[in-house]
């Protein structure tokens, strides 16, 4: 069983495959790999290469919800072996294999499980989804941002490592369903430019939330889904349908082109009506948004239009700050976290 000068690995595949479903952490997909073939996943780690883990096998189990596994070239060759598939395949399917991501070092197979995920977060796949596919076990994907939505099974999903509720249902709450449409199609017809509009919508939101968790509608929506009115868990449902529907009034800023100090000051003054109705005050809840306006004020020239698209550019100092991909915060040009505290705003 060489694989390679002096270095013991697999040379066949196992019994019984698993299927993998597109974006799974790895975690997940070699956990249930060991569970089809009758291994716990601690019994499973030793075919793939070394490492350390806990001494607590339970541990080691709960780990897929936890963290995200990693392994070097080697480590990698094994897993095809195992799986008797091709790398490319799984590396296409499962985001941590990626170059990038891989462990260094070019002698024997070897694994990790850092207590964070280099890139992005450990979100639970839709059950509904997962079994049309087969798989009647826990699923974990990695997911730009700490939550998802399954718009087929109007189901919410997130990060927590809490058991309960391990999914939402959205059929009672159409204001968020109505929320991430809205969101799909600003993406849909405006590329990331879209993307990250709504991500510097939700990002104000986030500061909304933060120094006012109280406002009666936040609060009833996380009843609604039974989670605490304030626990950070609940802020990116319940205030998605407030930062979709700024999103829609900062594009159509964007769109108008007025960035002088009237222009700027004639927008701001129109959401005055919009935050009332949601109960956000306005003097407090203005501030993030002038930040906002010092990001957007400068357009830039605008490119050619992509075809199937609409013509978005977003400002200067926007785009400086703003990163194309990943997380909601980082296509953002602003600054705060969800979790920061009401001071550090």
């Amino acid at each position: 069983m060489l694989d390679g000068p002096g270095v013991y690995g697999p040379r066949w595949p196992l019994p019984l495959s698993a299927r993998h479903l597109v974006g799974e952490s790895t975690g997940s997909f070699v956990n249930r790999l060991a569970h089809r073939n009758g291994l716990e996943l601690h019994e499973f780690l030793d075919r793939v290469g070394q490492g350390k883990a806990s001494a607590d096998p339970g541990r080691v189990d709960k780990y897929p919800q936890y963290t995200e596994m990693y392994v070097n070239a080697a480590g990698l060759r094994h897993l095809a072996v195992l799986t008797d598939q091709p790398e490319a395949v799984l590396r296409r399917a499962l985001p941590s294999l990626a170059e990038r991501h891989l462990l260094p070092g070019t002698g024997g197979a070897v694994w990790k499980w850092p207590w964070e995920p280099f890139e992005g977060h450990l979100v639970r796949c839709c059950a509904l989804c997962a079994q049309a596919r087969g798989v009647d076990e826990p699923v974990w994907l990695m997911s730009p941002d700490s939550w998802r939505v399954c718009p087929r099974h109007l189901r919410w999903t997130d990060d927590s490592r809490s058991e309960e509720p391990a999914f939402i249902e959205l059929a009672e709450m159409p204001e968020t369903v109505r929320a991430h449409r809205q969101r799909q199609h600003l993406g849909r017809w405006f590329g990331p430019a879209g993307e990250e509009l709504f991500a510097d919508a939700f990002q104000v939101a986030v500061h909304w939330w933060t120094s006012m968790p109280d406002t009666t509608r936040w609060v009833q929506r996380a009843w609604s889904a039974g989670l605490g009115a304030r626990a950070m868990r609940a802020a990116p449902l319940v205030i998605y349908p407030e930062a979709a529907e700024l999103a829609q009034s900062m594009l159509r800023f964007e769109q108008a082109g007025k960035r002088d100090r009237a222009g700027r000051a004639g927008w701001l003054a129109s959401l005055q009506p919009l935050m009332d109705g949601w109960e956000v005050d306005f003097g407090q809840g203005k501030e993030p948004l002038l930040q906002w306006l010092e990001f957007h004020s400068r357009a830039v020239p605008a490119p050619v239009r992509s075809p199937g698209r609409r013509r978005l550019v977003l400002a200067l100092g926007h785009n400086r700050i703003a990163a194309r991909t990943g997380s909601l915060d980082k296509r953002s040009c602003l600054p705060w976290q969800l979790g920061m505290a009401a001071a550090e705003l």
